[in-house]
């Protein structure tokens, strides 16, 4: 099984989407040191494809063999539970893709280190394509993606792994750099079947005061149409 690396370079927002949101910058990578990356998606609701195109040819990719496409990951999770973060691998056809879901342990990666997931997709080339094509998509959270260093995976798999964290919904020192925002002490918690929900008291009087104008509103509309 050969290896493939994740080049920054490389890749390019998919033109045909028109609400990406990708920019290639530096980071703080997996060991503290700045790395080239690309940071997809935002906290809303803006898909965004980020893509690569690998020539099926001699010295590039051989039909039918094995691969491994490694890379770096960080983030692509919120606390609603309804993001996107997935990578997709497909010939010629993109409905006969492949997808692997990155966030929430869906794929396992090979290990954890400094909030940096690492991860290596194993894949069997298309027969009778004329490329591979590789995509990572996201929506509704922010996820960062790097390439490994040297290209030398042995290393990074040789690293001490760090114990994995699931106290919080997002691996998120990159884009919470002083850790995942805490509720604060008047906040109301409200356990639902799937999550937890920290509700301010700000949120509920305002949230009082829209029903009353509401209430209001309709009662006044009930009396008018009364005296008519």
């Amino acid at each position: 099984m050969s290896d493939l690396f994740f080049c920054p370079e490389r890749w390019e927002p998919d033109p045909m989407i028109s609400t990406n949101v990708a920019k290639r910058l530096s980071v703080k990578g997996y060991l503290g040191k700045p790395t080239d990356a690309w940071q997809l998606g935002d906290w809303w609701y803006n898909w965004t494809t980020l893509q690569t195109k690998i020539p099926m040819e001699t010295g590039w990719l051989e039909s039918g063999q094995e691969y491994r496409f490694c890379f770096w990951l960080n983030g692509g999770e919120n606390d609603r539970y309804d993001e996107v973060c997935y990578l997709e691998i497909f010939g010629d056809v993109w409905e006969d893709r492949l997808t692997f879901k990155l966030n929430r342990d869906f794929t396992t990666p090979v290990l954890e280190k400094n909030g940096w997931l690492l991860f290596a997709i194993p894949f069997v080339a298309p027969q009778a394509a004329e490329s591979l094509k590789l995509r990572f998509v996201a929506c509704g959270a922010i996820c960062t993606i790097a390439g490994i260093p040297d290209m030398n995976m042995a290393a990074c798999e040789a690293l001490t792994p760090d114990a994995r964290s699931f106290d919080h919904p997002q691996r998120h020192n990159l884009v919470f750099p002083n850790g995942w925002e805490q509720p604060a002490e008047d906040d109301l918690v409200v356990q639902t079947r799937k999550k937890t929900v920290h509700i301010s008291r700000s949120a509920l009087k305002k949230a009082a005061v829209a029903a009353g104008v509401v209430a209001g509103a309709a009662a006044l509309g009930f009396l008018l149409r009364k005296k008519k």
